[in-house]
């Protein structure tokens, strides 16, 4: 009440989580360079939503079934169907032509930033040495995540985008506002 009408699209894909670092990695700079090429076209470009978001989520390792990333942004319901297009086209492109190498080195350094945070906090290290334990692996493997970084190329994340983006296995769900009531008619 009291505001513009606003519809809430999410468009998910399945994608099941890797227990391989590399994959992992290559996966969340994919995710990464896909949230900002959409926040550059939907909100910069289009000047069309506030918000749009790209996350991957699903049950944790090593449960299977029902990862995915999921594509969300607001939009006026007049601009939903136009917005979604463009969601697909940006996909489209970057399994085409895989993401520009200035695409590439931003979702690079936002891992970096968010990585060198991480590590100063407990809730990380807790997490990570839970994981390691959990697969077996070595725990020295958590402090070579900025070699997996730097390893990722813009021809890695085509790849990603091919297989972690499949533009015939996917789900829309669009939220629209409902009607406004009719106005009551009184009779005298």
């Amino acid at each position: 009440m009291g505001r513009e009408p606003r519809s809430s699209v999410v468009i998910s894909f399945y994608a099941e989580p890797s227990s391989d670092p590399v994959e992992a990695e290559n996966l969340a700079e994919a995710t990464t360079v896909l949230d900002i090429a959409l926040r550059d076209a939907l909100r910069e470009e289009l000047s069309q939503t506030y918000t749009v978001s790209v996350n991957q989520s699903g049950p944790g390792l090593p449960q299977h079934g029902g990862g995915h990333i999921a594509v969300s942004f607001g939009a006026a319901p007049e601009n939903v169907t136009s917005m979604t297009d463009r969601v697909f086209a940006e996909i489209r492109k970057l399994q085409q032509e895989g993401p520009s190498d200035d695409l590439t080195n931003r979702a690079k350094e936002a891992a970096r930033r968010s990585y060198e945070t991480s590590i100063q906090q407990n809730p990380y290290w807790l997490g990570r040495l839970q994981s390691v334990h959990l697969f077996g692996r070595d725990p020295k493997e958590i402090l070579t995540r900025t070699s997996r970084i730097d390893a990722v190329t813009s021809k890695t994340l085509q790849e990603v985008f091919r297989k972690s983006f499949p533009i015939e296995r996917y789900t829309v769900v669009t939220l629209v506002p409902a009607p406004p009531a009719a106005a009551a008619v009184t009779k005298p």
